[in-house]
């Protein structure tokens, strides 16, 4: 999924952190019977929807993973004067949502440096802290308000080719550089050839998310209940990660493809969760402060490993608790000043 080296990450932080800041200144699953409902709305399954799970596209693939950051965690860490001094952490808790933030930020940082950078900065009528960052499926998407119209008339200026024009959305490719941006009134979405997947098209990728976040495709919630389950129970403040599969656990090659392979190398950790088949997690920073959440679900209650969680995740935590319902099991931890600064 993501290689990301230590000795790069505080340059990615930086770069992508000041990228963004400046931006905004001018700008069916394992069957458990959950009843699909609108974004932001709540039902006895458990609490809101994300904003963006509207944009989240329904594939052919049985695993599924997306990676979410706001912007005013952004701005919190980009205002964190500690973060030069701090390590890398071993506990997944905090670990796999930084990897999703530095994901991100590498996202921003091709942004930045392609073609149709000012269509989307020129275009952004997003409010100040309310844009959202996601990746899913392969590609970079803005969560916000845009000028449609406006992001069209500065690609086609800057020599991008229209793919698809449908009522609701619209995509477009860049011969020189291969990048494919998708663009509706609520998203701007781009991506790239993925060299190391010739299978991956990156306009069909980004074309189904626009398609999705425009309502002409059924989002990814709506068409599997388990997922909207996971996602209602996860916190979806700060940071937020989704690792998922329509089959009863996760194969293996799931969960140890983005193991650190390496000293040098910073990746998702996901052992932990062998046995599941869903595992939503959330880190909220607030000044010297953080909270976690992993919400792990399980297709069967042989499967699920209470006390290998409760052992190997909030490992660097404060406070930590470990709570069961059914086969869902959700550990929360708190992270004092004494971690923020290590």
């Amino acid at each position: 999924m993501t290689d990301l080296h230590r000795r790069n990450a505080l340059g990615l932080l930086a770069g992508g952190m000041a990228f963004l800041a400046g931006c905004s200144e001018s700008s069916d699953g394992n069957g458990n019977g959950t009843d699909p409902a609108t974004d932001g709305s709540t039902d006895s399954a458990g609490g809101e929807l994300p904003p963006y799970a509207s944009m989240l596209p329904t594939t052919e693939q049985p695993e599924y993973f997306y990676g979410a950051i706001d912007v005013e965690t952004m701005y919190t860490l980009v205002n964190d004067e500690g973060a030069e001094a701090g390590k890398e952490p071993t506990d997944p808790l905090v670990g796999n949502p930084v990897v999703v933030a530095l994901l991100c930020w590498f996202g921003l940082g091709q942004l930045g440096t392609s073609a149709g950078f000012d269509a989307y900065n020129d275009n952004n009528e997003t409010e100040n802290g309310e844009e959202q960052f996601v990746y899913a499926d392969g590609v970079y998407a803005l969560v916000g308000s845009y000028d449609r119209d406006g992001v069209a008339t500065d690609l086609e200026a800057a020599g991008y080719s229209i793919e698809t024009e449908a009522d609701g959305y619209s995509v477009y490719a860049d011969s020189s550089s291969d990048e494919v941006v998708g663009v509706t009134d609520d998203v701007y979405a781009y991506s790239y050839p993925n060299g190391g997947d010739s299978s991956f098209d990156p306009v069909t990728a980004v074309e189904r998310t626009v398609a999705t976040a425009a309502g002409e495709q059924a989002p990814k919630h709506e068409a599997d209940d388990d997922f909207e389950q996971l996602l209602r129970a996860g916190d979806n403040s700060g940071i937020a990660c989704c690792l998922y599969t329509d089959d009863d656990a996760f194969d293996s090659s799931t969960l140890s493809d983005d193991q650190a392979s390496d000293t040098d190398s910073l990746q998702f950790e996901f052992g932990a969760f062998d046995g599941s088949y869903g595992v939503h997690q959330g880190l909220s920073v607030a000044g010297d402060a953080a909270t976690a959440r992993a919400t792990v679900s399980y297709s069967s209650d042989d499967l699920v490993d209470e006390d290998g969680l409760e052992s190997s995740l909030g490992t660097e935590a404060t406070t930590k608790s470990v709570d069961r319902a059914e086969t869902t099991v959700t550990i929360d931890a708190e992270y004092g000043e004494e971690f923020a600064r290590e």
